[in-house]
């Protein structure tokens, strides 16, 4: 027989009301009454009703993730795994959990958007990938729904969590300089991405300083669509000699279209990537990458939402900036004395 809020109070020797409390996370109560109450509720394997909690409530305890992604886009792809499984690790500590669903399309993103706001299936949205001029967003700051984006919101006062992505890309190509690379193009995401375009300035600030030409490609995401646009790159600007890539992803297919084009990494094409993922283990010597500090970003965005959702984020900075660092390794150090590929 289901034990009841009632009972778990009697033998925890607290109020039906601090059961709530603790059933629903309140930081209010006091971790020895906490500990007590959730003992009692181990022992009894109780479980809260969720959907009569909602009701109550108006709260489904539910977190969004909506990825301008699709399925083929994220196989393989260790960032998004890694991106999620940091949600999901930061949420295991609270009531919330996590709703992802995918909407690579314009047509798909305003079904998913509308369905969440007319149901309020979700407390808050994480957004990802954000535009200069993001419907997603004017949306739900039209309805006042909670939610905070991982990315630039440009001149908006937008909840906001993020990297300074033009400096990471300005250090990505700096290195490369310095490396003595004299030909260095930019490979980066879809274009009208607000990432692929502060990534890109980066980029151009850097080489612009050096007296070099600027040479920067657009792609879709992916390793497929990256190492066909490195194969027409390294096929039209016969002296290119370095790239910075995306992501880690997109720079394994450029290496991929380096090896075969026969130009050994790094002395015939150094490449640069960003996320610091696990593919960087896969390129012998090693990929050289961006680190975002991934962790630190889903922290900060984590705790933000929840704190909007729950009334707790009045003056608040709404943008916080999370430094991002250079991880250098073989694939872009020239003074190697063999190639690694």
């Amino acid at each position: 027989m289901r034990i009841t809020q009632q009972e778990i109070a009697r033998l925890a020797n607290v109020s039906q009301a601090t059961v709530s409390r603790v059933v629903a996370g309140d930081p209010r109560v006091e971790p020895e009454i906490r500990e007590r109450v959730q003992q009692v509720m181990r022992q009894h394997n109780y479980q809260p009703d969720v959907r009569a909690r909602s009701l109550r409530t108006r709260q489904t305890h539910l977190v969004g993730l909506v990825l301008k992604r699709t399925p083929e886009d994220l196989q393989g792809d260790p960032f998004f795994s890694l991106f999620v499984s940091e949600i999901l690790g930061f949420l295991s500590s609270t009531p919330y959990h996590l709703c992802v669903d995918i909407a690579a399309s314009e047509l798909r993103q305003e079904h998913v958007y509308d369905e969440l706001l007319r149901t309020r299936r979700v407390d808050g949205v994480i957004l990802v990938e954000s535009a200069p001029s993001d419907d997603r967003i004017k949306r739900l700051q039209s309805e006042g729904f909670p939610f905070v984006l991982v990315g630039n919101p440009g001149a908006s006062n937008l909840p906001s969590v993020d990297n300074d992505n033009v400096l990471a890309g300005r250090i990505a190509t700096q290195h490369l300089i310095d490396q003595g690379y004299t030909r260095i193009g930019f490979l980066t995401g879809p274009e009208g991405l607000t990432v692929s375009h502060d990534r890109a300035e980066g980029y151009r600030q850097a080489i612009c300083e050096a007296g070099q030409e600027p040479l920067v490609v657009y792609s879709d995401f992916g390793f497929a669509p990256a190492r066909a646009a490195a194969q027409k790159m390294l096929a039209t600007h016969r002296g290119l000699d370095a790239m910075v890539v995306l992501d880690d992803y997109m720079a394994m297919g450029a290496i991929d279209a380096a090896r075969e084009a026969h130009l050994p990494i790094p002395t015939g094409l150094g490449v640069v990537g960003f996320n610091d993922t696990s593919l960087c283990n896969l390129v012998p010597g090693g990929l050289t990458s961006v680190s975002l500090n991934i962790e630190e970003v889903v922290r900060q965005a984590c705790g933000k939402l929840l704190r909007i959702i729950e009334g707790r984020a009045d003056g608040e900075e709404p943008r916080l900036i999370v430094p991002s660092e250079l991880k250098i390794r073989g694939s872009s150090t020239r003074d190697r004395k063999a190639a690694m590929v």
